[in-house]
Formats: C-alpha cells, sequence, structure tokens
C-alpha cells in the first residue's frame, strides 16, 4: 500500500482497493457522493450495479436522498439551469469536461435517475437479505423466508430446552445443581449467551480443558472434612482464637490483625451453621489454615499450632479443588450451549422458515466461505462490480468477511471498491463492531487516502482540537491509528458574537479547588461542573434573548445548545440544574425504551391484567408511578372490598378487551380510563414519561402480531427487557420539537454537529463497573476478537493490559467525538480531583485520566501512564493543561453565577388558561346503544353489554330450587360480565374444555359464588347448549370454526337525529320509550356478543344474564317481551343487525339479506334449559325494508 494522501474525490483513481478515512465534519457523504457519480458517469455504471452500503436504515435513507439530489443538481446544471452552482457540480463537470461530451453526461445521468429507485443502497442487512433472495439454495434455505425483526423467543426455546435436557432432567449432581443456581445460571440467561454467541460468531472462544465434574466420592469426602473441622471448632473455638491472639506479635501484622481474627472467628461460626461445605465463605477463614500460618510467621519465629489448623487447610483444600472442578465444568456446560445451541436455533429457524437480521449475515457467510457454493462470489461481484462502504469503522469481523470474500479474496476480478470510515470515530464496540478490523483492512488496500478539510467548524475550534490531539504522538493510544491534522475548508459558517462576557471558541475550564488549596472530591466536582454547565447556558439564552449573543443573523436560540454525557445519570443531572434554572430541555440517546421504568412498570400492570383476581399482583400495578396510587390509598383499597372487586373488575375488563381485541385496544383503553397522560404529565419529565408509554405501546402491539396469546406477548417483553442491546426500533423516541437545549449522550450525538456544545463530564478518570458477562472480550496480538473463558484468564496481566488499553482507547474515541461535534463554540472542563472526601485520598484515578493523557501524556508510554508506580504531580498535571497552545482557552472554572431571568428561557413559554365560550357546540363524538337509549347521560367508550337494570327486588330462592342451578347465581355487572366470558371462551361442542373455561371466567366471579359457582356455571353451559332454539337449532352443534365471538364494529353516523329515530321505530311497529339523545354525528359503536353460521345463514346473537325470577314462566314469552321493550333492545338489535348486514355485504360474494342473514337470538340464560321449552329465548328477523330505513339514517355507509 502507498502512502496516505489527502483525497482529491474529482481526480483519484477509480480501481483498485481503496480506504479512505474520513475525519469528523470532513463532508464523508459528499464525497461518497462525488466517486458515486464519477461512477455513473466516467465508467457508465448502471445504478443497480453500484452497491452502497451503510449500517442504519436512517442513514441508507438518508445516503439514498443526498444522492439522488447531487444527481439532479448536476442534471440540472448540464441542461444549462440558471443560479450559481454548488462547488460539487462545478467541480465534478470541470474534471470531466476534458474527456467526455455533455450531451453524453446528461443522457448518463437522465438513464440514473429513470432507474434510481432500483439503487442497490442497502444496509448490510438489506444488501445480504438481497443476495440471499437470489440464491437462497447457496446457504441451505427454503425459497419462501419470513423475517423476524426479533428472535429472542425463538433463542429463549432453545435455552428452556437446553435447560430442560441438561439442567432439570436430573443428570446432574446435587453439587453442580448448587453450583449452577449459585453462579445465576437459568434459562433466561442461557438465552443471553446463545445470542451472544450468534453475534460473536467469528471470535476466538477459548474454553478450559474439559474436567470431570466432583462424584459422590468427592461430595463425601468434603462431608467429613467439614464435620471434622466443625467438630474441633466446636469443642474449642474460643481456644484457638486465644491461640492466634497470643501469637499475633509472632505473625505478619499486614494480615493477621486483632481484627482479622474476629472477621476470622465470625465467619468459620457462620459456615458452620449452615450445614453446608459449599457455601460462600468469608475471606478471612484462610488465616486459620495451616500452610497460610506457616507462610505469615515471622522469621527465627514458631508457627502456632492446633489441630484445627490442619483440619481447616484439609476442608479449605478439599472445598477450593471440587469449587475449581464445579467451575470447569459448568463452563463445559455453556460451551455445549454455544456450540450446539447456535446450530440447534438456526436449525429450528430453518424448520420454521423465519429468518433473523444477523442470520442473514451469517448465511451470507456460510455460502461464501464454505467452498460449496464456488460459483456464488463471481455472481455477486458480477451484479455489484462496484462498492462503497460507508462506516466501515463500524464493521464488525464477520461483515467484513463477507466483503473480502466479495472483493479482497485472491483472483477477484471487479471494480474499485472504496472503504470509507474513520477509526477516530469507532465507538459502537457494544454492538459488536470492531476497530481492529479496520486496521486489518488497511493492509489488504491499494490506497488510503485522507480527507483533510474540516466543513463543519469554525477555524478556531479546528485550530484547538489539532492542538489538543496533537499534543500526544500516541493520542489514540493504538498502534496504526495517528490524529492527522484537519483545515478549515471553504463552507461558510454564520459568525458567533457574544458582546457580554469573553470566552475562548474553544474553552477550558480547569476544575477548582476548595477552600484549603486542596483538590475536590469527585462527587463536589460533578456537582461544581454540573451547575457551572447549567448556568453558562441560562446566561447564554438569556444574553441570546436580549440580543447580545447572535448567531449570524440571528439570535442564539436554547435548542442550538447541547450538552454532551457518557451516561444516563449524568444527563439528569445536568436537566434537573437546568430545571431549576427555569431552562428547559430535551434528551436524546440510543438508549432503549425497554430500559426505562416505564417498561417496568408496564409490565407489572400487565400482569395484574392478565390475572385480575391476584391481589397481589394488582396492588404491584397500583403502586406504579403510572397508576399513581401511593401506600395509604393501597392500604385503605386492601382493606374495601368493594373497591378492590371494582378495580378487579376493571382490570378484567381490560384482559377480555385484550383477548378479543388484541393488545393495542386495551392498551388505549387502560390509558384512557386509568387517567395515566394527566398523571404523568403533571411529573417533572412528563413528556418524556409520556413519550415511553406511546412508543412501548406501538411496540407491543406491532409484536402481538406473531404471538399467540397475551401470555406469549408478556413473555416477549420480559425478553425484550432482559436484552441489553438497544434495536433501532426501540431507541428512545425525542420527547419534544420544541426550541429547547439538547442533552445528548455522545454514542447518539455522532454524526450531528450543534452551534454550542458543553462537554461537563469528559475528565472523570474511572471505568465504571463492567457488566456481569461470561467470559473476558480483548484482541489477541493478530487483532483477531477474543472470548476468554478460561479461570486463568482473569488474572493474566498481559490480558488485563489489553483489556484496559482497548477501553482506554476507546475513551479517547469517545473525547474525539464529542469534541468534534462543536461548530461555533466548545466547553469543556478538564483537571484533577480526590476519589473521596478525605483530604489524603488519592488524586492517582484523575491524574490518569484519558483527557489528561491528551493533554500532558506525551512524555510517557501508555504504560508508564497507568503504572501506578509513576507519580503524575496533580500540579504537573494542571501546568500541562495552562501549556497548551493559545487556541485552547484555558482559565479556571469560573464562580458560579446564576442570571435573574427576566422571564422563562426561549425553551418554555408562558401559558394561560384559555377563556371558555358561553357555549361549546357538539362536535364529532362517539355514541353506542346505551347512550341512545339514555338520554342526557355522558357517553363513551363503555362496553356494550348489559346495563344493571332495575328489576324488582326477589327474595330468596325456593327451597327445593337445586344448589348447582343458575338462578342462585349472583346478580349485577359483575355476575353479566362472568357469564359473558364464559360463552366467550367455552367450546360447544367439546366439553371437555369446559372447566377450563369455567376457571377463566371466575377470574371476574361476583362476591357470594366462591364454593357452588363452577357447578351452577357447568350446569348453565349444558343447558342453554343443549337447548332446542327452533328449527332443530342446538348451540352444541356450533364449532369454533362457525362463531364468531365480540364482533366489534364502528358505523360513521352522519346526523342521527331522535326524532327521526323514533318515528322509524314507530312506523315499524317496535314499542318503545320516547328517545331523547343529542344529535350524533360521528360514530356509532358495539359489539355483537355472538354471530353465528347455521345452514348457510348467518344469525346475531345476545347473551341477556338479566334475572327475571325463579319460574319458566318469569321466562315465558310474555316477559321476555315486557323485558325487551323495557330496556330497549330491540333497538340494540335493530342496530346489531345493521352493522351485521354492512359486515356480511362486504365479506361474502353475492350477498343478500333474504337469503344469507337468518334472525336474531336473545337469550336470557337463566331460564335457557330443556325442561322448559320456549322459555328464555327470544327471535326476532327484522323486515329487510326497516333495516335498509335504519341503515340510511344512520348514513356514512361509505366508510362502513
Amino acid at each position: 500500500m502507498s502512502a496516505v494522501r489527502p483525497l482529491d474525490v474529482f481526480r483519484c483513481p477509480l480501481a483498485g482497493v481503496n480506504l479512505i478515512e474520513a475525519s469528523a465534519g470532513t463532508g464523508k457523504t459528499w464525497n461518497i457522493c462525488g466517486l458515486y457519480l464519477r461512477l455513473l458517469l466516467e465508467q457508465e455504471r448502471e445504478v443497480q450495479n453500484i452497491l452502497v452500503v451503510t449500517f442504519t436504515n436512517a442513514a441508507t435513507a438518508e445516503l439514498r436522498e443526498r444522492i439522488r439530489s447531487r444527481i439532479v443538481e448536476t442534471l440540472v446544471y448540464l441542461r444549462g439551469g440558471g443560479g450559481a452552482a454548488d462547488p460539487f457540480v462545478t467541480g465534478l463537470v470541470a474534471a470531466l469536461e476534458g474527456g467526455f461530451d455533455r450531451a453524453l453526461l446528461r443522457q448518463r445521468l437522465e438513464r440514473a435517475l429513470l432507474a434510481f429507485d432500483e439503487a442497490a443502497i442497502f444496509t448490510i442487512h438489506g444488501f445480504c437479505q438481497r443476495a440471499l433472495a437470489g440464491t437462497p439454495f447457496a446457504a441451505g434455505l427454503p425459497f419462501a423466508l419470513e423475517l423476524v425483526q426479533d428472535d429472542a423467543m425463538l433463542a429463549q426455546e432453545v435455552a428452556n430446552d437446553f435447560w430442560r435436557r441438561r439442567v432439570a432432567a436430573g443428570g446432574l449432581s446435587r453439587a453442580m445443581i448448587a453450583h449452577l443456581l449459585e453462579a445465576g445460571d437459568d434459562p433466561e440467561k442461557y438465552a443471553s449467551l446463545l445470542g451472544h454467541a450468534l453475534a460473536k460468531s467469528l471470535s476466538d472462544w477459548r474454553w478450559p480443558e474439559p474436567v470431570e465434574p466432583p462424584d459422590e466420592r468427592d461430595e463425601q469426602a468434603l462431608l467429613a472434612a467439614f464435620g471434622e473441622a466443625r467438630r474441633l471448632w466446636q469443642a474449642d473455638a474460643f481456644g484457638i482464637v486465644r491461640l492466634l491472639e497470643e501469637a499475633i506479635d509472632q505473625l505478619n501484622g499486614v494480615s493477621y490483625k486483632a481484627a482479622s481474627l474476629e472477621t476470622a472467628r465470625k465467619g468459620w461460626d457462620a459456615w458452620f451453621a449452615t450445614n453446608d461445605p459449599l457455601a460462600p465463605v468469608e475471606d478471612k477463614v484462610q488465616l486459620f489454615r495451616a500452610a497460610m500460618l506457616k507462610g505469615g510467621t515471622k522469621k527465627g519465629n514458631t508457627t502456632p499450632y492446633h489441630p484445627f489448623f490442619d483440619a481447616a487447610e484439609n476442608l479449605l483444600a478439599l472445598k477450593d479443588g471440587i469449587q475449581g472442578r464445579l467451575a470447569v465444568a459448568r463452563l463445559g456446560l455453556l460451551r455445549e450451549l454455544v456450540e450446539h445451541g447456535a446450530e440447534a436455533l438456526r436449525a429450528e429457524k430453518r424448520r420454521r422458515r423465519v429468518i433473523g437480521f444477523d442470520d442473514m449475515l451469517w448465511n451470507v457467510h456460510e455460502a461464501l466461505t464454505s467452498g460449496c457454493y464456488p460459483w456464488l462470489a463471481p455472481a455477486l461481484r458480477s451484479r455489484y462490480p462496484v462498492a462503497l462502504i460507508d462506516e466501515f469503522q463500524d464493521t464488525d469481523p464477520l461483515q467484513f468477511a463477507i466483503f473480502r470474500a466479495l472483493y479482497l479474496a485472491e483472483g477477484a476480478v471487479s471494480g474499485p471498491v472504496f472503504f470509507v470510515g474513520d477509526p477516530k470515530q469507532a465507538i459502537y464496540g457494544f454492538r459488536n463492531a470492531d476497530l481492529y478490523t479496520y486496521l486489518g483492512a488497511r493492509h489488504q488496500a491499494d490506497r488510503e487516502y485522507t480527507l483533510v478539510e474540516n466543513q463543519r467548524s469554525v477555524t478556531e475550534v479546528i485550530d484547538a482540537c489539532n492542538a489538543l490531539f496533537g499534543a500526544n504522538p500516541r493520542a489514540f493510544l493504538l498502534e496504526g491509528l495517528e490524529y492527522r491534522p484537519v483545515r478549515p475548508g471553504a463552507k461558510p459558517r454564520p459568525v458567533f458574537t457574544d458582546v457580554t462576557e469573553p470566552r475562548s471558541p474553544f474553552q477550558v475550564w480547569l476544575l477548582p479547588r476548595d477552600e484549603a488549596g486542596g483538590w475536590l472530591p469527585r462527587t463536589e466536582a460533578v456537582r461544581r461542573c454540573t451547575d457551572t454547565t447549567a448556568a453558562e447556558i441560562a446566561r447564554l439564552i438569556q444574553e441570546g434573548m436580549a440580543g447580545r449573543i447572535r448567531l449570524g443573523e440571528r439570535a442564539l436560540r436554547a435548542s442550538d445548545i447541547a450538552v454532551l454525557v457518557r451516561r444516563h445519570a449524568q444527563g439528569r443531572l445536568i436537566r434537573q440544574a437546568l430545571a431549576r434554572l427555569g431552562v428547559g430541555s430535551v434528551e436524546l440517546s440510543q438508549a432503549s425504551v425497554f430500559h426505562t421504568l416505564e417498561a417496568e412498570e408496564i409490565e407489572r400492570i400487565l400482569l395484574a391484567v392478565l390475572e385480575p383476581g391476584r391481589d397481589r399482583l394488582l396492588r404491584a400495578a397500583l403502586a406504579t408511578e403510572i397508576m399513581g396510587c401511593d401506600a395509604l390509598t393501597i392500604a385503605g383499597i386492601s382493606a374495601d372490598e368493594d373497591r378492590l372487586l371494582e378495580i378487579m373488575l376493571r382490570f378484567g375488563e381490560y384482559r377480555e378487551l385484550w383477548q378479543l381485541r388484541g393488545f393495542g385496544p386495551m392498551y388505549r383503553r387502560l390509558l384512557h380510563d386509568e387517567g395515566v397522560a394527566r398523571r404523568v404529565l403533571a411529573q417533572p419529565d412528563g413528556e418524556r414519561r409520556l413519550t415511553n408509554l406511546l412508543h412501548l405501546g406501538e411496540l407491543l402491539h406491532q409484536a402481538q402480531a406473531g404471538l399467540t396469546s397475551p401470555d406469549a406477548l408478556l413473555r416477549w417483553l420480559q425478553s425484550r427487557r432482559r436484552d441489553s442491546a438497544a434495536q433501532e426500533d426501540a431507541q428512545l423516541r425525542l420527547e419534544s420539537d420544541q426550541n429547547l437545549v439538547q442533552i445528548v449522550t455522545i454514542h447518539k450525538s455522532k454524526g450531528l454537529e450543534y452551534p454550542v456544545v458543553f462537554c461537563p463530564y469528559l475528565w472523570e478518570g474511572n471505568r465504571g463497573a463492567r457488566g456481569k458477562q461470561e467470559g473476558i472480550e480483548y484482541h489477541d496480538e493478530s487483532g483477531v476478537p477474543v472470548l476468554d473463558f478460561r479461570p486463568e484468564a482473569k488474572n493474566d496481566p498481559g490480558i488485563k493490559w489489553q483489556r484496559r488499553q482497548e477501553e482506554d482507547a476507546e475513551t479517547l474515541r469517545l473525547i474525539y467525538v464529542a469534541l468534534t461535534r462543536a461548530v461555533q463554540r466548545c466547553y469543556l472542563f478538564a483537571g484533577v480531583y480526590r476519589t473521596k472526601r478525605e483530604a489524603s485520598a488519592s488524586c492517582g484515578e484523575s491524574t490518569r485520566s484519558m483527557l489528561n493523557w491528551l493533554a500532558c501524556g506525551k512524555d510517557h508510554s501508555p504504560e508508564q501512564w497507568q503504572d501506578a508506580k509513576t507519580r503524575l504531580d496533580p500540579a504537573h498535571i494542571e501546568a500541562g493543561w495552562r501549556a497548551l497552545p493559545d487556541a485552547i482557552g484555558v482559565a479556571p472554572m469560573p464562580a458560579i453565577v446564576v442570571p435573574a431571568m427576566a422571564g422563562p428561557s426561549s425553551g418554555l413559554e408562558r401559558l394561560a388558561a384559555q377563556t371558555p365560550p358561553a357555549w361549546i357546540p357538539p362536535g364529532w363524538s362517539t355514541g353506542s346503544f346505551t347512550s341512545l337509549v339514555r338520554a342526557m347521560e355522558a357517553g363513551g367508550e363503555g362496553r356494550d353489554h348489559d346495563a344493571l337494570s332495575l328489576a324488582p327486588a326477589l327474595g330468596p330462592p325456593p327451597a327445593a330450587l337445586p344448589e348447582n342451578d343458575i338462578l342462585r347465581f349472583p346478580r349485577g355487572a359483575a355476575a353479566g360480565t362472568c357469564i359473558h366470558h364464559l360463552f366467550e371462551q367455552a367450546d360447544f361442542t367439546d366439553p371437555a374444555g369446559w372447566d377450563d373455561a369455567i376457571g377463566r371466567a371466575l377470574a371476574l366471579r361476583p362476591q357470594g359464588s366462591e364454593t357452588a359457582a363452577p357447578a351452577m356455571l357447568k350446569s348453565l353451559l349444558a343447558d342453554v347448549l343443549a337447548t332446542d332454539l327452533g328449527d332443530g337449532l342446538r348451540l352444541s352443534e356450533i364449532g369454533r370454526g362457525q362463531r364468531l365471538s365480540e364482533l366489534a364494529f364502528r358505523l360513521p353516523a352522519e346526523g342521527l337525529d331522535p326524532v327521526r329515530l323514533n318515528a322509524l321505530l314507530r312506523d315499524h311497529g317496535y314499542a318503545m320509550g320516547k328517545l331523547d339523545f343529542r344529535l350524533l354525528s360521528g360514530y356509532l359503536q358495539g359489539a355483537i356478543d355472538l354471530v353465528f353460521r347455521h345452514r348457510s345463514r348467518y344469525y346475531l346473537l345476545d347473551w341477556k344474564s338479566n334475572h327475571l325470577g325463579y319460574t319458566r314462566e318469569d321466562y315465558g314469552p310474555p316477559a321476555l317481551a315486557e323485558t325487551m321493550a323495557a330496556e330497549g333492545y330491540h333497538l340494540q338489535y335493530l342496530l346489531y343487525t345493521v352493522a351485521l348486514d354492512r359486515y356480511l355485504a362486504r365479506r361474502l360474494p353475492g350477498y343478500a339479506y333474504t337469503s344469507h342473514f337468518g334472525g336474531v337470538y336473545y337469550l336470557f340464560v337463566r331460564g335457557v334449559r330443556p325442561a322448559w321449552r320456549g322459555a328464555g329465548v327470544y327471535f326476532q328477523r327484522p323486515a329487510e325494508d326497516c333495516i335498509a330505513a335504519l341503515d340510511a339514517l344512520i348514513g356514512g355507509r361509505r366508510g362502513a
């Protein structure tokens, strides 16, 4: 490979393999567009054959639009369009005019524009999907595949199966099972490891040599040693401890202290009390081991002796040996999971004909590299002979292996390939992006270019970044990763004008000292930086509002300012500090919405919805901030059975709606009925929280399409909450687009720019706790990614150093990304702090921070800088910052001056209540049967089931009435809900499943029905389903395929008038009370209990649980006719008939009311039984002209 040279995009050779390092702000997309148009014009490539790959859907859409715009702009210019052309266009055309005719150039661009919808601009997954679509058999795949967004549930199934076969089946010893549980192993953890294995498929997985797990003899030996040591301890514990206390002067004083001996004594007591030789123990018990005592005895002194010391040595040695073998045996189990489970998961996906995003990459890689399909790579090269790979620094080994097999393999013949990226911005290691892949690819490139002009920032900010990253020749630590200075580009930028306080365009504020002249403790330094950042932002906004700080021709706005943070906790600190000053802010991050408090609380609420009868789950749901109940309220509900029952019934209705209509309708109802939006928006971060709730609802609604039940959807939610990765669709959304200060994680900020940037926390030197992940990740000396599970790897000095260097190098790249977001002004905090509040606390963590490495580390090697033996003077660090070039404005952190805000910041508007008008005309609304018959009663989206009728009071049931008779079942709304739920759940043709349906219905049972209720409901089912409803029809003959429960409808209503409706009912002979509702313009909604097909005709049926009495006559035709008229049920079934008529007309070819509609059944189920022939059954078949007239009166047919 030749030396690195600046890229001249309009004249560089279009041949071979090329690597372009595009530093921040240097116009990476601009240059990709230039290469693309040159390929179209110079090499006459077709848009279908130029492969362009980037790594997110959003970036793909943007790149597609930018390339198309460049084609259009160039075409307009070549056609002689007026106006000054963009420098891109003039530069491109000037480079081509010597060898190409303008007419020819126009012709090629016109052809490209016509075909641009077929342009091969994809994400890496999109490219692999198309590659597989053309040659599925090359990957051993079926031709018809369903793409699944999230395959976590499948991975969980495979992990569950592995756990059942290998752990739960009983083949492991008791000690092994206990060890697995102590390690936190469970099917969920195994599913996570399985997903990690698929994502790291090309890593070098290093395992320990297999060993046999301890057998029964080993366990018996350990039990015997434990018993002997306990016997000696219980016989003379006081003497054993006193012996060591008396000999303490003869022992090593570092290890053997009075306090340590006391801790050890308590540890032995606690261990023996567990009666478990493998129980976790206090580390200090080791002090009583014979070998440790011998090694800890000072020279010339006699080692204390007691038989217990030998027993302790034997016990601890046996325990260590067994636990070591258990640990290795456990790793062998994990290895089996990784090596066989991954293939089992792929096989299961093939069986189900589904494919995930990562499977696409693996399948293409296997097809290209297995050697079984030697024709595939040439075929794909022929299809895509030219490639432009964007964001190449974020490529992982599997992705690069695909590109290498296509374009870099020996003998591969293709057009030019350009890998474009910036290794200094490789910050997505948590997504498996691998910088070492980029560094290794350099050696395979024919030419390496760099972009040298920064088109983003003003000259002063560019000069400051050059000075800071140029101060240390090993700025980025890793070999082969250098900082190359950039110069300002020609792109004009608005001038930042501040006539108030002088600030450098690149302002570094040094951490202050305390009143005694000492370094601040870390917690205090965080607080000072937070408050100073907030105060300076408030000052900038206030002065901008006054016109004294301007950005070009306009005032500086709050939305021009960004605060960059590494962690969400830092973002919360800034947001709270800004809020105290009346400054609004909004947070952007790449975190997953499934990792928010709202997701945790929604899971608790959904658990209660699925099991509303469990008051423990219900209380947990009520205790969420979403539901808003405090401890006193929940205690009151628990003590009040009526209130508790009311809430249980409400949650039961949510469950029923979920089961019948899906998650989305249920979720909207829950948010509305529980007043969630009002409650959440009243909180300080209400917009953020409501956005999360709506986002979660959308994702759950989408997910239910591929799942079989509400329980499966809940498990999916739990799986996503455990998943540490944030998939693109789950990243937190922007909660507001107002003029607000932006708080942005550094990862999210990549690719963005802001006029003013604050970096208040880059000075921190702590690395933070690593996640509890199996295996140690690092790269070996060849740059190969390694996942090391060997126990000895944890303490290997070389591995520990490599891991630390990789972590520190990524921190430096994060610093680079943060500082290069600034356009006009950047604020950076730097300096030294103490780790703790004590004055004697060390400053070593802060002096060795990576930010200080940039400014002050040039005289040290990375090894020296991180070696605790190397003394780094805090004063020297501070002096190193002050010695930087003048382009960097280094100054003490100013005293905090909170500006007296004349009014709210520009990000907030003063709100005032609007004076209501004297009368609000009715607008579009939603009505139902209930709202029509109850004149002026407030409407809403109430259920269209039975209202609680005002029937006369009934006496006690006759003594002769059987205990299981449904006439003894309680009355009221709860009873009606329970009975409705029973008929919805039961299979009419299969009595074997009735008990299960009864159990689910009784979760909604009314009080007083606990004992005899199951028998009552079973008797009810048997009677109703066996009764002849006329013409030989029995519901017991209606299978699930012939019925549809709870058919919801929503009919457009165009001015439904009560006067005309009363007249229509009167004209068709329906005796009802006078209706007096408001004119309804909007929608008429309801839900038909049951629609069924019998002998090619369709019937609607409504279950009525009304308790009309205890005799057959109480349910005879006269009684039913009276009830039907009194309750307005005639109108109800007429409305239902209109709805079903419209439904059938759209679904059945050749539908005719007279031949297809069978009629209406209203079953008053308490009186429906074979022995009471004709009782409880009301049947009617409305006249066709009546239904047609009502249909026309309702109107809105076109949207029916």
